[in-house]
């Protein structure tokens, strides 16, 4: 189906020969979502199979970032300063941007933006995981990384189509989501979707990347990742951690998904607004410096 730009993107998607590939340490570590049983042992070696990866990590780890009294020189010691899950995300933050690092930028998308975004997503999701007792054995910090990668590959592949879409948001004061629908008649989300399916990410996962703008109430008791998702978006966009040419109003405390949550997790109800703005601003500081130096390591040719 053509739209306003007189193309058809769904049938384009499906002539492209050159997906974008994820790195073989990202798929091996998607694969031990379905296995909470993950150890230290097994996470040491995927690094230690990618001599690159880990000079990386500890020039991360190494660079004030976490504040660590001595040097870290190992990934044994990463690993036990830091905690399992936290190395795993650090690892699959680094593998995965590596993909995408040279796409085209213009006024409009800015990589570095687009990625703060994703990362502050992504501790957003896991935040609210942990305030509210669920365990997504890791899903949560892969799916906000991950939930928006549908818009790089129509900044890749389709550069002059989706800045009208930014011109349209901008010019229309509507969300991205919506002003894809009416230019392009397709969204980040389907997008996502298909380059998913190209790299078997679990079927929990490619959920969440088709359907985080548009949960339902029934999600929050059915599939709570979704609303996970979406809401740490939300929280992202509000604090400007954005693509978003055009303001986004409505507080969090106004969401139709927010309340659900609310009724489902009566904890929520306690979050202070003031306490929530601390904790996610720290989280969303956290985030930005570490894709701060993410790209001075991709400057570097590290």
């Amino acid at each position: 189906m053509e739209n306003k730009m007189g193309i058809d993107i769904r049938r384009e998607l499906e002539s492209i020969e050159d997906v974008p590939t994820l790195p073989q340490v990202a798929f091996r570590l998607i694969a031990m979502i379905s296995d909470p049983s993950s150890s230290m042992a097994a996470i040491s070696h995927i690094m230690e199979e990618d001599p690159p990866l880990v000079a990386k990590i500890l020039k991360i780890i190494n660079s004030g970032y976490y504040n660590m009294a001595n040097k870290i020189t190992s990934v044994h010691q990463a690993l036990v300063l830091l905690g399992l899950e936290e190395v795993k995300n650090m690892v699959f933050a680094l593998s995965v941007y590596s993909t995408f690092y040279h796409i085209h930028q213009n006024e409009y998308f800015n990589f570095s933006r687009f990625w703060k975004h994703s990362a502050s997503t992504a501790k957003m999701a896991i935040v609210l995981s942990k305030y509210l007792g669920l365990n997504f054995n890791q899903a949560d910090f892969i799916s906000g990384l991950l939930h928006d990668f549908g818009r790089l590959v129509l900044q890749l592949y389709f550069s002059e189509n989706y800045e009208a879409v930014f011109r349209h948001s901008e010019s229309n004061n509507v969300p991205l989501y919506e002003a894809e629908k009416d230019v392009l008649g397709i969204t980040h989300a389907e997008v996502g979707f298909w380059l998913g399916k190209h790299w078997h990410i679990p079927e929990e996962i490619m959920d969440i990347i088709l359907h985080h703008h548009e949960p339902g109430e029934t999600d929050v008791e059915e599939k709570p990742l979704r609303p996970i998702i979406y809401l740490s978006e939300r929280i992202a966009n509000i604090w400007g951690v954005t693509l978003e040419p055009a303001p986004l109003f409505r507080s969090v405390e106004e969401d139709p998904i927010w309340q659900a949550m609310q009724r489902k997790y009566p904890r929520l109800e306690q979050f202070q607004l003031e306490e929530m703005t601390q904790v996610f601003n720290m989280h969303v500081e956290e985030a930005e410096l570490f894709v701060e130096h993410i790209e001075s390591l991709h400057k570097m040719g590290s």
